[in-house]
């Protein structure tokens, strides 16, 4: 199938994927019923919405009718990413066997946000459910309630599909289920670690990849989204809940490659976007930690002190960071790199741009930032990787495509982007870097989430009304939106370029 990577010279290629996109090839890998019930039972998402006599149904059915179903119930177990907060907290709620006269007061407590309210819902379901209280903060941790990327989409059973013909294109995943927020456990305390540090997520996904003979990369271990738990705690206890998390995590990754006799994990993201993406009052790019917290670089690094002295054989540590196309945010990482060296010397190897461009990127950014990129390689030894790429329509560009007064056609617009991808291409061919490796992002249209952002913020402004006004950002690494252009039945008038 036609797809848009980037020409150039990299011994791996990567693609990001998510729990749920796992989940949901999963299904379709499946090739009798007796795989498709281990799914069901070993799937905590819906396992708790079948009984005996709908599991007998399935048994009833063709093989792939029986996918199909399967893969709508697990997309009929999530509310749509445009559905409000309560709508997706009740959706939870109800997924873990609350019961309905339950339903208001945990709802309010929970979207109240106040610092002390897991711990007032923690003595509610203990109070209220005490034979079930433990498999409720369990289950509670591990269901997804909202989508991501468009994963309702009733055309996604044909997506995947898709997807899944095309995962030879790839010999590394990139998966995100092993971040703070996907394996802390808040309910429960240090003294119960085998519960409050949660890999089931990291697990499967990892299965799933050895399954389809895939390396992986860990993303990742510093993240800038709070985690719930941080709410009502000083700077101290946050770094406390960082360290016990690096440290579980670290001898997960090493105790993981030890069961399966290699690295399967080649490579983790120890840090991800530590300088913020947007300028200060003074019109500097700052350290988030610092800002939002007061915890300075060398924090941090001290609490990173386990995953320095232990790293795993054959690991990879990757610092992470988008937006290395602007000249100034580009300085700051550089400059921050610089300073972990200092702090902890040989413990980066790697520095990951993570590219997410659209199309009017300019050639001279990109030019710029690989040329630096390829001085930090020289001059300091360390890999460079492109780490999430992709290419979309950017919010100026849509209208341009989709508005009313459109000016460019779906055609002419994927030609742009073919057009584009070879002169970035190009451009980094030019530079002389190395690359160690690239990761693509968003692998299709549909699951792209670029346009998940796209559609909210214009649904929010009000420039649309309906999330269908923007069928496509034309952000995936294999275009799949090009199929709807052979049903369309009015004339294409446009005759301009992005």
């Amino acid at each position: 199938m036609e797809s848009f990577l980037l020409d150039v010279d990299t011994p791996s290629t990567g693609g990001y994927f998510s729990s749920e996109q796992i989940d949901l090839l999963s299904i379709i890998q499946c090739t009798c019923m007796d795989e498709l019930l281990l799914f069901i039972l070993f799937c905590d998402q819906i396992r708790t919405s079948y009984d005996d006599k709908q599991i007998q149904e399935l048994y009833t059915m063709d093989l792939e009718d029986a996918k199909k179903a399967v893969f709508k119930r697990y997309q009929d177990s999530l509310v749509s990413h445009y559905e409000n907060m309560e709508n997706a907290v009740r959706n939870n709620l109800k997924a873990i066997g609350i019961r309905p006269e339950d339903m208001d007061i945990l709802t309010g407590v929970i979207l109240s946000n106040r610092p002390n309210s897991m711990k007032w819902i923690e003595l509610y379901i203990q109070t209220k459910y005490p034979d079930k209280c433990d498999e409720i903060f369990q289950l509670s941790h591990r269901i997804v309630s909202r989508e991501r990327d468009q994963l309702k989409d009733p055309a996604m059973y044909d997506e995947m599909v898709l997807l899944n013909e095309q995962l030879q294109t790839f010999d590394t995943m990139l998966i995100g289920s092993g971040r703070i927020y996907n394996v802390v456990n808040g309910f429960f305390s240090q003294k119960d670690p085998d519960k409050r540090y949660d890999y089931y997520a990291a697990d499967r996904d990892i299965a799933f990849a050895v399954k389809n003979h895939k390396q992986v990369r860990f993303h990742s271990l510093l993240v800038k989204e709070p985690l719930r738990e941080f709410r009502g705690k000083d700077k101290n206890e946050i770094l406390d809940i960082i360290r016990s998390y690096v440290e579980h995590t670290i001898d997960f990754i090493s105790e993981t490659n030890k069961k399966y006799g290699r690295p399967v994990i080649k490579a983790v993201d120890l840090f991800n976007e530590i300088i913020s993406f947007d300028k200060d009052e003074n019109g500097n790019y700052y350290n988030i930690w610092e800002k939002n917290y007061g915890i300075t670089l060398e924090e941090l690094m001290e609490v990173f002190k386990y995953a320095f002295e232990h790293k795993p054989e054959g690991v990879s540590y990757v610092y992470n960071e988008p937006f290395l196309e602007d000249d100034e945010r580009r300085k700051k990482v550089l400059e921050t790199l610089d300073r972990i060296d200092e702090l902890a010397p040989g413990a980066i190897d790697t520095l990951g741009t993570q590219m997410h461009i659209t199309f009017r990127e300019r050639t001279e950014n990109i030019k710029r930032c690989f040329m630096d990129l390829k001085k930090l390689q020289d001059e300091k030894g360390k890999n460079i990787q492109i780490t999430e790429f992709d290419m979309s329509l950017g919010k100026s560009e849509v209208p341009v495509v989709y508005g009313p007064e459109r000016k460019v056609t779906e055609e002419q617009a994927y030609k742009s982007k073919g057009e584009r991808i070879q002169d970035v291409s190009r451009t980094i061919r030019e530079s002389g870097v190395k690359l160690s490796g690239v990761t693509y992002w968003s692998l299709t249209d549909a699951v792209d989430s670029n346009l998940e952002r796209i559609r909210s913020n214009a649904l929010k402004s009000g420039v649309i009304k309906t999330a269908q006004e923007i069928p496509s950002a034309l952000g995936g690494l294999f275009p799949t939106h090009k199929k709807q252009l052979m049903k369309k039945i009015e004339p294409q008038k446009p005759q301009a370029t992005l």
